[in-house]
C-alpha cells in the first residue's frame, strides 16, 4: 500500500476533540469537524492549529449542517472514508432525567442523515450505556419508517441497515484500553454493505474488536506527578522532584502526530489550577476513605457530625490511588484527590490525564461556570468530561484502519 494514502474522517459532535485525537494517533486525517459549542470549537480549532493540520469547522446546529446544500458546501467535494462522533447522551444517561421531550435525544438521526448523504465506508458512533435501555414512544427514522415503543439502539441498527450499513453494537470500557478510568460506553461500528437477494453482503471488511490491554493504569500512575499543587494554587511548571511513570512520560511527550508527523512534547504545564476550598470542605474531604462517596460518609457519621458535614453532593468520591478513577463527568467537584495530605478536587489537567489527553492539549474558554450559564457555556471541566478518551478512541480507530488497509491491499493485489 502507498505510504502517502490518507484516510479522511469527518468528526460530528466532536466536542473538544477526544475522538479525533485517537483517530489521528491511529494515522487518520481529520480536516472536517462540527460541534454546537463555541468553547469546544475554540479548543478543537486551537489543537488543530497547534498540530499544523488543515481544518474546516462548522460551529452550529447540526440540523443545519445535515441539509444537503449546506453539507455539500461544507465538504466541498471531499471524499470521506469514515464518519465518527458521539451524539448528545444526556437524554439517554441513567443518571439523568431521561426526558422524552429533550430534543437532544433525536440528534443521532441528524448523524445518520449525514451518513446517508456522505456514504462513507465506515461510521463509528459513541454513547452511554443508557442508550441500550432507552425507548422512544414514537419517532420517525431517516428512512421514513415510524417506530413505536422501540429501543434507540435497535432504531440505529435498523436505520443504518436501510442506509446500507451493518452495525456492530459493542459494550466496551475505556479502562481496558489504557485509560485510567472506569468508563463503560456503547460503540456502534458500522461498515458498508449491499443487499443481494435477501442477504446483506459486506462491501468493505468488518473491523475486528478492539484489543484489550492486560493491565490497568492506576490513578497514581496517571497523576502522581501533578499532586504537588495545593489548595487554591496554580502552576505552569512541572515539579521534577516527582519520578515519572511510563504513562506520565507518554503523555508529556505526546501521542498525537502533527502535520510533520512529530508529536508535541509539553514543556509548559497547561490547565493546572486548583480550586480554593473552605476549611470545612477540606475537613469533609479528609474524612473520606479511598473510594468512598459523600453519601457513604454521611451514612456512617454520628448525628452531630452528619449535621455539620452535610452536603447534597452525594456522588462526590475520593480516588483510590491503586485503582482506576470513577467515570469523569462534566462537573469538577465529583472526584477528590487521593492524597491524604492534600485533599482537593482535581484540576482540569488532572482530569485530562484521567481521560488520556496529551499534556500539550490545551482546553480553552472558562475554567468552570455555574448556575444558568451551564446551559449556554461549555467550560474546560465540561469539555474534558464530555470527551471520548483518546486512547479509547485510538483502540477503535486502529481496527478501522486495519480494515481500510485490507481494502487497499486487496485492490493492489488485483492490479498486480
Amino acid at each position: 500500500m502507498s505510504k502517502e494514502k490518507k484516510y479522511t474522517v469527518l468528526d460530528l459532535f466532536c466536542g473538544a476533540g477526544g475522538m479525533s485525537e485517537g483517530f489521528m494517533q491511529a494515522g487518520f486525517y481529520i480536516p472536517f469537524a462540527s460541534d454546537y459549542s463555541k468553547e469546544a470549537a475554540e479548543t478543537y480549532k486551537n489543537r488543530h492549529a497547534q498540530l499544523g493540520h488543515e481544518l474546516t469547522f462548522f460551529q452550529g446546529d447540526i440540523r443545519s449542517l445535515s441539509r444537503k446544500p449546506n453539507l455539500a458546501e461544507f465538504l466541498n467535494g471531499a471524499s470521506i472514508d469514515v464518519i465518527v462522533g458521539g451524539p448528545p447522551c444526556q437524554g439517554f444517561s441513567l443518571s439523568g432525567k431521561r426526558d422524552e421531550n429533550d430534543p437532544r435525544n433525536k440528534m443521532f438521526l441528524e448523524y445518520l442523515k449525514i451518513v446517508k448523504s456522505v456514504q462513507p465506508k465506515y461510521f463509528v458512533m459513541e454513547n452511554v450505556e443508557g442508550i441500550l435501555s432507552y425507548r422512544f414512544t414514537k419517532i420517525r427514522g431517516v428512512s421514513g419508517k415510524v417506530y413505536i415503543n422501540e429501543l434507540a439502539s435497535k432504531i440505529i441498527e435498523e436505520e443504518a441497515l436501510k442506509l446500507g450499513y451493518r452495525v456492530q453494537c459493542l459494550q466496551l470500557n475505556a479502562k481496558d484500553y489504557g485509560v485510567p478510568q472506569n468508563r463503560p460506553r456503547v460503540i456502534f461500528i458500522a461498515n458498508k454493505v449491499e443487499k443481494k437477494g435477501k442477504e446483506y453482503i459486506d462491501v468493505v471488511p468488518r473491523p475486528s474488536l478492539p484489543k484489550k490491554r492486560e493491565k490497568i493504569v492506576t490513578v497514581q500512575e496517571a497523576i502522581s506527578d501533578l499532586s504537588f499543587l495545593k489548595n487554591g494554587e496554580s502552576s505552569t511548571n512541572y515539579n521534577e522532584e516527582y519520578e515519572q511513570t511510563a504513562y506520565q512520560s507518554m503523555l508529556r511527550n505526546g501521542l498525537t502526530p502533527g502535520a510533520n508527523n512529530r508529536t508535541i512534547r509539553c514543556e509548559e504545564l497547561l490547565n493546572h489550577k486548583a480550586s480554593k476550598h473552605l476549611e470545612k470542605t477540606v475537613d469533609r474531604f479528609n474524612k473520606l476513605n479511598p473510594g468512598e462517596t459523600i453519601a457513604e460518609l454521611l451514612g456512617r457519621l454520628d448525628e452531630i457530625d452528619h449535621a455539620y458535614y452535610f452536603t447534597k453532593k452525594y456522588r462526590c468520591s475520593k480516588l483510590d490511588r491503586d485503582q482506576v478513577s470513577p467515570t469523569v463527568l462534566t462537573l469538577p467537584d465529583d472526584i477528590i484527590h487521593y492524597d491524604e495530605t492534600n485533599p482537593r478536587i482535581l484540576t482540569v489537567r488532572e482530569f485530562a490525564r484521567l481521560q488520556s489527553f496529551d499534556d500539550s492539549f490545551e482546553f480553552c474558554g472558562k475554567r468552570t461556570t455555574g448556575g444558568e450559564r451551564r446551559k449556554f457555556e461549555t467550560p474546560q471541566y465540561t469539555q474534558v468530561g464530555n470527551a471520548v478518551p483518546p486512547l479509547f478512541a485510538r483502540a477503535i480507530a486502529v481496527e478501522v484502519m486495519c480494515a481500510l488497509q485490507q481494502i487497499e491491499t486487496t485492490r493492489e493485489a488485483v492490479i498486480i
